[in-house]
């Protein structure tokens, strides 16, 4: 898992009316999988397996998260986020990218399966 800190006290990520909380995500997929479960099912390995690995990544994220800032206000300003990105592999899937947002300077905390580039310094 590739974790990102943005922020530090000085420019957090204050987008967050742009992400979707996990919670209104998976209402997002449900819908989605309306349209077609066939093949949503087909490529997901259906809804239950989806959201198990979306909870499995937000409690690594939620774990690292409070134990990152042991001794410090670890309180959310918000839901845990959630945004998808591509793999960029030849399954032409997707994964997803759990972000957390400090409460009380608003650090941001983004973890990714994969290295996002821009992020890193």
């Amino acid at each position: 898992m590739n974790i990102y800190w943005l922020g530090a006290g000085l420019f957090p990520l204050d987008w967050e009316f742009c992400f979707f909380t996990v919670s209104e995500y998976k209402e997002k997929i449900i819908e989605k999988r309306e349209s077609n479960p066939e093949y949503f099912d087909m490529k997901t390995g259906g809804v239950d397996k989806l959201f198990a690995l979306i909870d499995q990544r937000v409690t690594f994220a939620l774990n690292n998260f409070r134990e990152e800032l042991k001794g410090y206000s670890d309180e959310l300003r918000c839901p845990a986020m959630i945004t998808p990105i591509p793999r960029g592999d030849n399954s032409n899937g997707a994964d997803f990218i759990i972000i957390l947002k400090r409460d009380e300077d608003g650090d941001t905390a983004v973890y990714s399966p994969y290295p996002i580039s821009y992020l890193e310094n």
